[in-house]
């Protein structure tokens, strides 16, 4: 009995110690992980440290506080009418950040534009249902990839999907299905 009591008296200071010095060494870690990698302080200190980072996934090519989010892209196509016009619609348009839809939606899109092959079809035979009003004839599908877009352009009233910071890519042209 007095050996237990013992061995009781020295798990908890010793547990108490091993889990400071886990939480001082991943604190270490996490400066290490946010430090500029120029200075060669940070690169021996990267050095020792690397193998945890990998371990958990730290180890990332994104900015640490502020991750390079990219450049933009946005889902657009245009309805071919009998008569031959041609009318341009931006679905993302109609969507509500509030509305947990609009996240499910952005996603399709996506999908729509980078899987063109497998997914087309049947998106252009639902939007030649949904636009049925204007007798399609053809969808065409088109991808917009954002340009390179600064504060500068912002102060200058522009946005990121204005026509001068897009390219666009067309990604097919399919006829609509016999209704």
């Amino acid at each position: 009995m007095r050996g237990l009591s013992i061995a009781n008296r020295w798990r908890e200071p010793f547990l108490f110690a091993a889990m400071s010095l886990l939480i001082a060494w991943h604190t270490f870690v996490m400066v290490v992980a946010a430090a500029p990698p120029d200075s060669v302080i940070a690169k021996a200190a990267r050095a020792l440290v690397h193998p945890y980072l990998i371990l958990l996934n730290l180890d990332n090519d994104w900015g640490f506080f502020a991750p390079d989010v990219g450049t933009s892209y946005q889902f657009r196509y245009i309805v071919e009418d009998a008569a031959g016009k041609r009318h341009g619609f931006i679905p993302t348009d109609k969507l509500s950040r509030f509305n947990p839809n609009s996240i499910w939606l952005r996603d399709r899109y996506g999908s729509i534009m980078h899987s063109v092959d497998t997914y087309g079809d049947a998106a252009v035979a639902e939007l030649c249902r949904e636009h049925v009003a204007l007798r399609p004839v053809a969808v065409t599908l088109l991808g917009i990839e954002g340009k390179e877009f600064g504060p500068a352009d912002r102060r200058r009233g522009k946005k990121p999907l204005d026509p001068e910071f897009v390219i666009p890519h067309l990604l097919k042209t399919i006829r609509c299905p016999a209704q």
